[in-house]
């Protein structure tokens, strides 16, 4: 496994879909399609936003500490029929356990317990072959605008709070 950790997130050329860029130590790049809301987790994660009542994904942290447990570790490992899969690495004293989850969840709680993310290497790729397809013409990119600041995602917050689905999407297809 290779350590990973957030470059940044962008939207789709294509269906505007919140893509979360993962980048290894060695430069390697794995570009994950998340969910609008899945985005905005690892968003309040990254900004350490904070609430008067636990969001989801802070609930699942408290309950994994309530049952004295600690995430250790979060994996994506596999890619199957376009679907990555992902596994939590819990450990409580000697005992370790392994959960499934969704790479967007994944990342989203370990980034609340302050774990690390790895993923197999041969999921990984070059930044230089990473492409976005656009009709019948592909896009090839060296490297990918820096990522985004945390002023940036909490402009993003602040807009993904105060907007509906629809209202989203409309604007999304007018930029």
């Amino acid at each position: 496994m290779e350590r990973v950790e957030i470059e940044g997130i962008v939207f789709s050329l294509t269906d505007y879909s919140p893509i979360v860029i993962l980048k290894s130590e060695k430069g390697k790049v794995l570009p994950i399609v998340v969910g609008i809301f899945e985005a905005q987790a690892i968003l309040f994660a990254i900004e350490e936003a904070s609430f008067p009542r636990p969001l989801t994904h802070d609930l699942m942290k408290n309950i994994i500490q309530e049952l004295e447990w600690n995430l250790v570790r979060m994996e994506i490992y596999t890619l199957k029929k376009n679907t990555y899969y992902a596994r939590l690495i819990l450990k409580k004293g000697e005992e370790i356990k392994e959960i499934d989850c969704r790479p967007s969840d994944g990342i989203a709680l370990a980034l609340r317990f302050n774990a690390p993310m790895f993923t197999e290497p041969s999921l990984l790729a070059d930044i230089e072959i990473v492409k976005a397809y656009e009709g019948k013409k592909f896009f090839r990119t060296n490297k990918f605008d820096k990522p985004i600041t945390k002023k940036e995602a909490e402009e993003f917050r602040k807009f993904l709070e105060n907007v509906s689905a629809k209202e989203f999407w409309e604007k999304l297809k007018k930029e």
